[in-house]
């Protein structure tokens, strides 16, 4: 399940909440002050694939490196 942010409209409290992509958030509520319907925030996808990549191509270019 994905990670998502979120902000509540009332308290303006951000928070993160894992949610299925097919799952709504309105009846989400805030933690903080349990005001439903809170706004999605937009937030950068985090990965390490790219990182496992560059260091797997390293292990190939200089596997000494990794001895």
């Amino acid at each position: 399940m994905p990670l998502y942010d979120f902000e509540c409209p009332k308290c303006a409290h951000r928070f993160e909440a894992f949610r299925r992509m097919n799952e709504g958030w309105e009846d989400l509520p805030c933690p903080a002050c349990g005001a439903p319907g809170p706004r999605k925030l937009v937030s950068a996808f985090k990965t390490d694939a790219w990182s496992k990549f560059l260091d797997d191509m390293e292990r190939k270019i200089s596997p000494e490196k990794f001895r």
